[in-house]
């Protein structure tokens, strides 16, 4: 990674603002963002939609790589058509097939194929494409700040599927002791630092947020987002990002399931 290389010199020289903003400008020329990216998931949001937004917000096009689910199987109707698809046949094969490239015994999805390499690990890859995608901040302060939002987010991400599946959350407690307490924190940190993005520039954590908010928690619980001005306010700044509001407006992205009412 020659640009990375050259990193620390740079900023020294120029300073972390124009360092930063230079990085920014020539981060997607990097070898591992050229031909063909594919991203290997189910067809559904899930931990995927945000690597999907972070490569629509740096103008790079890439393939869903998904199976075939049974007909009229919806991934986030319920438990049931849930275990449906999952333990079909293509599910199965898609991700026997995911392991063989990925390397890993466990699970591999999502999994982002560029340059020739198979990057897996949900956050791990978050990270990655925000670096190239001039995203995620080299001014290690602000670089802390995108690391406790992206840590507070892996705290919040099972709570809808575990009134889904029944593992020991309710509804009610959901929306009564969940959504306060973590949606709260996350306005919290938010207003913390400006209220506008976390970091005081857009990055990396404001995706992540915005895609839980969208794709997870106000369709679980429509509406739950009202208490919450500022993180209302923020998803309204990233979905109409000219770039990821194309996504959003394209077939690709309603192709996929995405979270139900509970």
């Amino acid at each position: 990674f020659m640009h990375e290389q050259l990193w620390l010199p740079l900023s020294l020289g120029l300073g972390l603002g124009l360092a930063q903003l230079l990085w920014r400008r020539f981060s997607f020329t990097s070898p591992v963002f050229k031909g063909l990216v594919r991203l290997y998931y189910w067809p559904a949001t899930g931990r995927a939609e945000t690597v999907r937004m972070l490569l629509a917000e740096a103008g790079t096009a890439f393939e869903d790589v998904s199976f075939e689910k049974p007909t009229s199987a919806q991934v986030y109707r319920d438990a049931k058509s849930f275990m449906e698809i999952k333990s079909s046949l293509a599910a199965q094969t898609f991700f026997a097939d995911c392991r063989a490239k990925g390397g890993n015994s466990t699970n591999n999805t999502p999994m982002l194929e560029a340059g020739g390499n198979f990057y897996t690990q949900s956050t791990a890859i978050y990270r990655l494409v925000a670096r190239f995608g001039g995203l995620y901040p080299v001014d290690p302060g602000s670089a802390y700040i995108v690391d406790n939002v992206l840590a507070h987010c892996e705290d919040m991400f099972p709570l809808c599927y575990n009134v889904l599946f029944g593992r020991g959350l309710t509804k009610e407690g959901l929306a009564t002791e969940m959504v306060p307490l973590h949606l709260g924190n996350l306005e919290r940190l938010l207003g913390t630092h400006g209220g506008q993005w976390f970091t005081g520039t857009f990055s990396l954590a404001d995706v992540r947020v915005a895609d839980l908010l969208i794709h997870l928690f106000d369709r679980a619980l429509p509406g739950c987002l009202r208490p919450f001005p500022l993180l209302m306010s923020l998803v309204e700044r990233v979905r109409t990002r000219p770039n990821i509001a194309a996504y959003f407006a394209s077939e690709q992205y309603a192709r996929n399931d995405k979270f139900f009412a509970l």
